[in-house]
């Protein structure tokens, strides 16, 4: 079963998966609500998950999935693998990573390690845990790199939905200087969409509800 909310994406997974000996694809998702209903009525032995949907970003998904499904081996395969994903995810379970930086050979390879009940990380998520072993950065909030005050301010802005140059008007700053907040958040946080920087927000106090109204500081 896959679950990733990029069509193009998943069509490509079905082709590689269903290229392999023994694997058949039992449907693919896009959203939360699609990958549970998907989870009860095809009981997968093997889930293919990019934590960050369009509707979600965190990893409640898993242990849903690992409550309907306790027999299915998850690989997460996102391009979101932050250390601090990384880290959520091995405190979690165990899962195996892959990078969509990934080659088709190296996504093949995982596959089967894992349907032969072995964990896989790919080469650049290996690198990324021997980091945290010998650099372990501070506690924070879950799944956040400590973020500058700026930068929660900005972030407080698109989840409101303004445009950069509207952010730039009400800080009074340059839309260059919004774009470096921005991309850094990106980074930080490991979410690209406005949709997901929302719940972000959100789920970690910065905003009352979706919409509510705030004052930049």
């Amino acid at each position: 079963m896959i679950i990733d909310d990029h069509t193009m994406l998943n069509e490509l997974i079905t082709s590689v998966v269903d290229s392999l000996k023994g694997f058949h694809v039992a449907g693919s998702a896009q959203t939360e609500s699609e990958a549970l209903q998907l989870c009860t009525q095809e009981k997968p032995d093997l889930v293919i998950l990019d934590l960050v949907l369009a509707s979600t970003y965190d990893l409640s998904l898993l242990g849903k999935i690992g409550r309907l499904c306790p027999q299915a081996r998850v690989v997460i395969f996102s391009g979101n693998l932050t250390p601090d994903i990384i880290k959520q995810v091995l405190a979690a379970g165990t899962y195996s990573l892959i990078s969509k930086s990934a080659t088709l050979a190296e996504f093949r390879t995982a596959l089967l390690a894992v349907a032969a009940g072995r964990t896989y990380y790919s080469p650049d998520v290996s690198g990324a845990i021997k980091g945290l072993v010998l650099n372990p950065t501070p506690p924070g909030l879950p799944g956040q790199s400590r973020l500058t005050k700026r930068e929660e301010t900005v972030l407080r802005c698109l989840a409101q939905g303004l445009s950069s140059k509207e952010i730039a008007a009400t800080l009074g700053v340059s839309v260059y200087t919004v774009a470096n907040h921005r991309s850094r958040l990106m980074k930080k946080t490991g979410l690209h969409r406005a949709a997901q920087l929302s719940l972000y927000a959100v789920r970690n106090g910065m905003l009352a509800q979706p919409g509510a109204q705030f004052r930049p500081r």
